[in-house]
């Protein structure tokens, strides 16, 4: 998914430096045209923040402490 994100975020980049380098710079297109890519920019951010929630509800408690810093791993594990 991200992967497919950043290919649209790519392509609207690569459209908009089109739009840029235009012999008459039409300002209507060019604004849409950020404001798309910015969209795309978010919605990648936003998919991404809730695959890694998504992945966390697969650890446990301790190992998401640890991820986040609030505790240190077990190096020396009671068996």
């Amino acid at each position: 998914e991200q992967a497919t994100m950043q290919r649209q975020i790519d392509e609207a980049e690569q459209e908009l430096w089109t739009l840029t380098a235009s012999d008459e710079p039409d300002a209507k297109k060019i604004d849409a045209k950020v404001r798309e890519t910015e969209k795309l920019r978010g919605d990648q951010r936003i998919a991404f923040i809730r695959a890694v929630g998504e992945a966390a509800k697969l650890l446990t408690t301790e190992q998401r402490q640890v991820l986040v810093g609030s505790s240190s791993p077990d190096t020396n594990p009671k068996n």
